[in-house]
């Protein structure tokens, strides 16, 4: 497959895509508008409409900058704008923050929303959440700072870890996964740096550090998922299917 602006020949479209970023500064257009035939580049690969045909975009959308209305809060009487596209206004944003106040009862016990309890990993810190979303996103910790301490932990006695066989390992797990995240997708243009090369098994888990560093046991992904994957929201060795692969 031949590069459409220097001729270079190469062996995949991939590839050739990946050049042609690299190289010449500028993406491969990947989608054809449904709406009058042009070809442009979206990141994700998903949009079915250029910018100029897209029905959701500018006076289109409801979010618009130009489309906010006026209204009157019934609460205090003060004047905001709000979406059009959102329910109808009612209260302003001040008395939307201290609604448990006015209301003398939580929202969720207000409208009788079921909550759970979970425990933070790091702090022990109890909080409740909305039981959807604790079934939607199983986080285990009540803050990112948590996150990072945890993860800090994990790695504090890793000064040995990463010499030896890993350099090799990384290197070829990058060529093997052709510098791409696995689980969304992203490529090293589109992230602007080489993806991360995730253990699958954690280093922590084996006596020997180096044993960690073999090709099955790793897999590049963005800074994203890794995070992710490393708390187990994401199966590292699972595609996305919120963004379709090229």
């Amino acid at each position: 497959m031949d590069c459409p602006t220097c001729g270079k020949s190469l062996n995949t479209e991939r590839g050739m895509r990946q050049h042609h970023t690299k190289v010449h500064d500028e993406p491969l257009p990947n989608r054809t508008c449904t709406g009058c035939g042009t070809e442009f580049y979206d990141p994700k690969s998903r949009r079915e409409f250029c910018d100029d045909c897209n029905p959701n975009a500018g006076e289109h959308n409801g979010n618009w900058k130009g489309a906010k209305e006026t209204t009157s809060c019934e609460r205090c009487g003060s004047t905001f704008e709000y979406y059009p596209s959102d329910k109808s206004g009612v209260y302003c944003s001040d008395c939307v923050e201290n609604a448990d106040t006015f209301l003398g009862t939580p929202y969720y016990e207000y409208h009788d929303i079921e909550r759970v309890k979970r425990v933070c990993e790091w702090c022990g810190r109890i909080s409740t959440v909305l039981k959807s979303r604790a079934e939607r996103e199983p986080v285990r910790f009540c803050s990112q700072s948590c996150l990072s301490r945890w993860l800090s932990d994990q790695w504090e006695d890793s000064d040995n870890a990463y010499n030896g066989r890993w350099r090799e390992i990384r290197r070829q797990a990058l060529e093997r996964d052709e510098h791409t995240c696995q689980h969304c997708g992203l490529t090293r243009e589109e992230i602007g740096h080489e993806p991360d090369v995730h253990h699958i098994t954690p280093v922590r888990e084996f006596n020997d550090p180096q044993l960690a560093h073999t090709l099955d046991n790793v897999v590049c992904l963005c800074r994203s998922c890794h995070r992710y994957a490393e708390i187990d929201m994401i199966d590292a060795l699972s595609p996305s299917t919120s963004q379709e692969k090229q």
